[in-house]
């Protein structure tokens, strides 16, 4: 049955006929009720739940990154960061086997805005537990301040767990990452995007960049 708000047309939760009603992040929605759903086991939907389960996860584990980089993108669409990261990685996530999924890491989307990008250097893995990105970027172009901030993201898929730097100044020379002790040895994928700071470009978010990967000393 459904409860009413100040009538159906106002927005309304519960069965209503052949519509059902709820209230998401304030906004009515309504979606057809199914009597019946076919083939509940089929290797079809058991590959589709794979890969939602998969990115679910993915989304958990990135939370620290895209709580950031998707919050502008989030206000304007009136959804979750989780959800925007599920719309705009689902086909880097595949499974040929139910049970199984592979994922592009190096296309993965963390974060998405006009603020142009920082202009990220190479990543090195030399010192132990550390990560070190360079910064070769001196605040010249258009839309971009040095008080803009720089952002690293190190995820390890043996952890399932991702670190989020502390910001750095879009003009400083690098950004340094300190990994767990039991990361050592993990392959790890590194994303980068910056949070305007400046007068002109308060709050602004730049699309992410994958910075590519390398082994924790």
């Amino acid at each position: 049955m459904g409860k009413v708000q100040q009538g159906i047309l106002d927005g309304f939760i519960g069965k209503v006929g052949t519509v059902v009603g709820a209230f998401w992040k304030g906004k009515p929605v309504m979606r057809a009720y199914k009597r019946q759903i076919h083939d509940l086991n089929s290797e079809a939907q058991q590959l589709v739940r794979t890969r939602f389960g998969a990115i679910n996860a993915l989304s958990g584990q990135f939370i620290t990154a895209i709580r950031l980089g998707f919050n502008e993108v989030a206000q304007r669409e009136r959804a979750t960061e989780g959800n925007i990261f599920v719309h705009l990685n689902w086909n880097r996530v595949h499974s040929d086997t139910p049970g199984s999924a592979t994922i592009d890491y190096e296309d993965l989307v963390v974060a998405q805005g006009n603020l142009p990008e920082v202009q990220f250097g190479t990543a090195t893995f030399t010192n132990p537990l550390e990560v070190d990105v360079a910064i070769n970027d001196d605040a010249t172009i258009i839309g971009s301040d040095p008080a803009d901030e720089a952002y690293v993201f190190v995820y390890s898929p043996q952890a399932k767990a991702g670190i989020l730097s502390q910001p750095v100044l879009r003009v400083e020379e690098s950004a340094e990452i300190r990994v767990p002790a039991y990361w050592n040895g993990h392959r790890v994928h590194l994303y980068g995007f910056a949070i305007g700071g400046g007068t002109d470009n308060q709050g602004l978010i730049s699309n992410s960049r994958y910075l590519g990967s390398g082994t924790i000393s």
